[in-house]
């Protein structure tokens, strides 16, 4: 049986339990995650060294992928002069 989307398996459990072990209670690979990226940037603009710019670049890339939905790439064979179709959605802000 699968278990429910988003609840962490047997496995990751255990490894974020391994790293709190190592690392302290409070420990979170995307906090340390976005500490790195952050750290990267100020060296980098400290440097002015662009691949270090560019490390700085991925690592909140990868940031990025877990508090940003992913959007799918879209192809269209529209000729030049051609209506362009889309549709806009209107999202309420939520009052949390």
């Amino acid at each position: 049986m699968a278990s429910r989307a988003g609840c962490p398996n047997k496995n990751k459990k255990f490894l974020l339990n391994r790293l709190k072990d190592m690392f302290g209670k409070d420990f979170d690979p995307i906090i340390r995650m976005s500490e790195q990226a952050a750290e990267l940037h100020k060296l980098a603009r400290e440097n002015h060294d662009v691949p270090s710019y560019r490390a700085s670049i991925d690592a909140w890339d990868k940031v990025a992928v877990y508090v940003e939905p992913k959007l799918k790439s879209v192809g269209n064979q529209l000729e030049m002069g051609e209506p362009v179709p889309f549709i806009i959605n209107i999202v309420e802000p939520n009052s949390d």
